[in-house]
């Protein structure tokens, strides 16, 4: 009987998993990425304690995963669906996270160069030098020209280094020439024709845009005013202007909190921003916000200056109330002047921060644009001149550091396209999309589990120097955090629904009420809704459930297999096996003395989640051999609820169905920590001993019995 059973369940069980696909969806987060990474794999993983197979993930999607670290603005947090339980995963500190943890590991330090054709980029900025890192990795040689003495365009002159060290800068950088781009400063160009007599057979136009707005007020050009662009260039090539102790900054977007802080890491006793909105308006990162705030900044909202005037070595700026009234073309209530409320206030310096434009030579012969942009086609990048191509800021006006990335990658697969006669395209995801909320009743089942925010300096430490202000995570506070990940779009799916018999199991047993009988009586299991726990998967009879990544069971197959090879080559008498938890408690070394093949004759299968462990797999372990077989969960630190209860019920049919097969139910162990003084080793030992004995005591019955 029990050769049928359990041969019974491996048939149904290949059958079901002959789909040997990744069905799962693009989640939020990704889809917000400009470098549409794959955070949600890497978060993962890094919840699992792979921390350098996390590091792969991210140098896979981002050239610079370094520089992103620090200054990326993280669009996808802002998409983040467990914003709607608690608070999104804190996506851009687990990528520095295991970048530093990581270091020079997982580089490429060399390309191989396959085409005679060269290409030149002219500006060193974020697009500038992710084009060259990715056309010298299709096998192109790439000069960089760059106008200024040091490389990097607004990473270098633009953010300040308490946001992005400088040594993060210059690795990037050395690693840029390591595959052999060549990088040449100081030298400005004023024609593309001469790059092109030298023999470049595309360029790239990435000259950013430093050219800062003009208010159009009287006074602006007054000793003692002086743009944002220019301030924050200033202090990043150690110029160390001296703005005074009263400073006025006048504009709400990041360039002008950088200019703030600055301005009091300098010495300014006094830095007041001046925004012609509301806070709700300000387009300026939150954070950032905050923590020039508790910098004592100060920031005067609904106010706008309408006239500067010099006297007296000091700056006298009239200034109005404003009041909002109906959106404008940026979505943002138009601000309006309040009539009488003009006041005189009094500044040592005045730095405007109000946007910032493309500066193009007009020798370059390129047709420009709105806001003086440099006009090209969205799908090739072509600019008017062929062979001449452009992106970033020159073409979108100021953007994110993420963004301009993106942009050097698709110019680097645009110009290589030209190079090599081929019809552009731009590749598509054909895969859906969770772009859906969360019901109500699957976030009331989602356990709440806080935000680990980064350790920050103190306000009164972090602005005595430009030294960076927030700290990494710890192993285990980046473990913990990226557990809070719910994984969108990786959760069940019917997958042979002729086979559904409509039992209402997966109704029944799903912790999170998403799955739902509609209107022609049909289950359903919403995408969107899914939490990926696997309980359906493996309580469904019909066995017609599949996880939209079929990988995860998969790979429970594979380890078993890899567990009866490695324990036949041992030639060891008696084994036990077990199906660990990957996160938290077992997958973070704490089994690391009972891995594969100890002494103890313990081996280890690692699960995502022990609910995706289904009866056939601990019958398939009884069958290989084992003496005995456990589940250990991560108890407390799981961060699902409701779990461990079906998990509970499963082990429990398994041991009904060992009795009536004559396998003594005692073999079958479960364990779930529930206090933090719990030692899996030792309670591991010991139901080893005690299923030792059982399994002895059966042979000899089966002996006398003989």
């Amino acid at each position: 009987m029990s050769s049928d059973v359990i041969n019974e369940k491996k048939v149904i069980a290949a059958g079901r998993r002959e789909k040997n696909t990744d069905n799962s969806l693009v989640p939020p987060c990704q889809a917000a990425c400009p470098l549409k990474m794959d955070i949600r794999e890497y978060v993962d993983l890094v919840a699992q304690g792979k921390v350098m197979e996390a590091l792969q993930v991210i140098r896979n999607g981002n050239p610079f995963p370094s520089i992103c670290a620090h200054v990326c603005t993280h669009p996808c947090e802002d998409k983040c669906r467990r914003a709607q339980v608690d608070s999104p995963i804190a996506i851009r500190s687990l990528k520095r996270f295991a970048v530093e943890f990581g270091g020079d590991r997982m580089v490429q330090a060399e390309a191989e160069t396959k085409h005679l054709e060269k290409v030149a980029i002219v500006g060193s900025g974020p697009a500038g030098l992710s084009c060259a890192y990715y056309l010298r990795t299709l096998g192109y040689s790439v000069t960089v020209f760059e106008a200024h003495t040091e490389v990097g365009g607004m990473l270098r002159v633009g953010i300040p280094q308490y946001r992005l060290p400088r040594e993060v800068l210059e690795t990037e950088v050395y690693r840029l020439n390591q595959i052999g781009v060549e990088i040449r400063t100081n030298t400005r160009v004023v024609s593309l024709d001469v790059l092109f007599e030298l023999g470049y057979k595309a360029i790239f136009i990435t000259i950013g845009a430093h050219q800062s707005l003009k208010m159009g007020i009287a006074g602006e050009d007054s000793p003692g005013v002086i743009d944002g662009a220019t301030f924050l260039r200033e202090v990043n090539l150690g110029l160390h202007p001296a703005p005074g102790d009263s400073v006025a900054i006048v504009g709400g977007g990041n360039v002008a909190i950088d200019a703030a802080r600055t301005a009091a890491r300098l010495g300014a006793k006094k830095v007041t921003i001046l925004y012609r909105r509301s806070n709700k308006e300000m387009p300026a990162d939150p954070q950032e916000v905050k923590q020039a705030l508790e910098e004592k900044i100060r920031i005067q909202y609904l106010t706008t200056p309408t006239k500067i005037t010099r006297n007296e070595g000091k700056l006298h700026l009239t200034c109005v109330k404003m009041k909002l009234g109906e959106p404008d073309t940026s979505g943002r209530r138009q601000p309006i002047p309040v009539e009488g409320s003009e006041k005189e206030k009094v500044y040592d310096s005045v730095i405007i921060a109000t946007g910032q434009a493309p500066q193009t030579p007009g020798d370059f012969g390129v047709s420009i644009g709105r806001g003086s942009t440099i006009q090209v086609d969205p799908v090739t990048l072509t600019t008017n001149r062929q062979g001449v191509f452009a992106g970033g800021d020159a073409v979108t006006g100021p953007a994110t550091v993420t963004e301009a990335l993106a942009a050097g990658r698709m110019a680097a697969h645009r110009i290589d396209d030209f190079l090599q006669h081929r019809y552009p395209t731009n590749p598509r995801d054909e895969r859906g999309k969770v772009d859906t909320e969360l019901k109500p009743e699957t976030i009331n089942a989602i356990r709440t589990i806080g935000r680990n925010e980064p350790h920050v300096l103190s306000p009164e430490l972090r602005t005595k120097d430009f030294q960076p202000i927030e700290l990494s995570y710890s192993w285990e506070e980046a473990i913990n955090e990226a557990r809070r990940c719910l994984r969108c779009g990786i959760g069940a799916e019917i997958l042979f629904q002729d086979k559904c018999a409509t039992c209402l199991t997966c109704l029944r047993v799903c912790p999170y009420h998403v799955p739902y009988l509609d209107e022609r009586g049909t289950i359903n299991i919403p995408a969107d809704q899914c939490q990926a726990c696997g309980i359906c998967v493996a309580e469904c009879p019909a066995n017609a459930i599949v996880l939209r990544n079929t990988r995860e069971i998969r790979l429970i197959d594979e380890e078993l297999d890899h567990v009866f090879r490695s324990a036949a080559e041992s030639k060891r008498e008696s084994i036990m096996i077990g199906f660990c938890c990957q996160y938290g408690l077992f997958g973070t070394g704490t089994l690391a003395g009972l891995w594969r093949g100890t002494k103890s004759g313990v081996w280890i299968v690692p699960v995502l989640c022990i609910a995706k462990v289904e009866p056939s797999h601990l019958l398939k372990a009884f069958e290989g051999g084992a003496e005995g077989v456990f589940i250990a969960g991560c108890g407390d630190q799981c961060a699902r609820d409701n779990t461990a209860s079906q998990v509970i019920k499963r082990v429990n049919k398994v041991k009904g169905v060992l009795k009536s097969i004559g396998v003594e139910p005692e073999r079958l162990k479960l364990f779930i920590p529930g206090t933090a003084d719990f030692d899996p080793v030792t309670e591991i030992n010991q139901a080893f001993e005690e299923i030792s004995g059982s399994y002895l005591a059966s042979i000899i019955k089966q002996e006398v019995r003989d």
